[in-house]
């Protein structure tokens, strides 16, 4: 089978489930968390056979297993990252919250398995939105466990309002948060901004300019993105979906993954050939093209156009 030219995956992450412990107001996947109607988590099965077979035919460097909540799963989790192991893929990072079970005997046995099945890049999430609904001290009793059954490179990965340097009340408190970790050897990593999607677009717009998105903007300009037809990271969703930024481009449950990957092509695509094309201006005119209205005063960038659009158009 011809390998398409537009891909060279490095990196696959497993988004494991929607279902979450915790109810953060910075969520970027925000209403679509804990649904009643969809699938509880990925396959393990599934998953472990994608792992693998990505790494035959890439030099896949990385897996990730994130959520949601992964380790309401970890049976899933530990599949994922045994397989990756066993394929000698060398970075298997999991994030979490920490936050999966009050019982701290079950929280002692995940994290052995964890260690047990190669993890071996563990990021928490430790801040002032996670704490609000999440208690500190099990995330804390679990943050020892793990260190206790030796996972390597640990580390408290907190969110920033705006950044880490911006003066605003949830960061002192993100602050606060991560000082009462200081009894342990975790050191914190950079953390992430808080992006305006999901519900951060809802709680916090105002520590942020007004939406104004740039018409220049291209594809890949956007952090955290790349030209769709340059492909080194695929996502794949609770239901077997393998995504490309926003763009389900085939289903693991359906067709083989090597089918789904090879025969990928983002100019048969008509979003993605005008995104590729002309960046935002294209996006829009396609969208005039199709008649659609959209709100562009509520757009900050060429993703949140996107996200408007290519739903509509599939």
């Amino acid at each position: 089978m011809k390998r398409s030219p537009y891909m060279n995956i490095r990196r696959v992450e497993f988004f494991v489930t929607y279902q979450c412990s915790g109810k953060c107001k910075h969520c970027s996947v925000g209403k679509a968390l804990n649904p009643i109607d969809s699938v509880p988590h990925i396959s393990a099965e599934e998953a472990a056979r994608a792992v693998e077979s990505l790494s035959r035919m890439f030099s896949v460097s990385s897996v990730m297993t994130f959520g949601g909540e992964p380790l309401l799963y970890p049976g899933v989790v530990c599949a994922v990252h045994e397989r990756a192991a066993a394929c000698g893929i060398g970075t298997r990072q999991l994030i979490t919250n920490g936050y999966f079970s009050k019982d701290s005997e079950k929280q002692k046995q995940v994290a052995e398995a964890l260690r047990e099945s190669g993890v071996n890049n563990l990021l928490l999430s430790v801040d002032a939105f996670h704490q609000e609904t999440i208690p500190a001290q099990i995330v804390h009793r679990f943050a020892q466990y793990a260190l206790d059954a030796g996972i390597p490179n640990i580390r408290l990965h907190p969110a920033w309002l705006v950044d880490r340097e911006h003066d605003n009340p949830y960061n002192a408190r993100t602050k606060e948060v991560l000082a009462g970790f200081g009894d342990l050897p975790i050191p914190v990593s950079d953390g992430n901004d808080i992006s305006m999607t999901g519900n951060a677009a809802k709680h916090f717009a105002q520590y942020y300019a007004k939406p104004c998105m740039d018409l220049s903007d291209v594809c890949g300009s956007m952090p955290y993105t790349e030209r769709l037809d340059g492909i080194t990271s695929l996502t794949i969703a609770p239901n077997g979906d393998v995504m490309v930024c926003g763009f389900a481009i085939g289903n693991i449950h359906r067709e083989g993954i090597e089918e789904i990957v090879y025969g990928y092509n983002p100019y048969e695509n008509e979003c993605m050939r005008a995104l590729l094309s002309g960046g935002a201006r294209a996006l829009l005119a396609l969208a005039k093209e199709k008649h659609l209205e959209i709100d562009t005063a509520a757009c900050y960038s060429v993703c949140d156009l996107c996200r408007m659009v290519s739903p509509r158009l599939s």
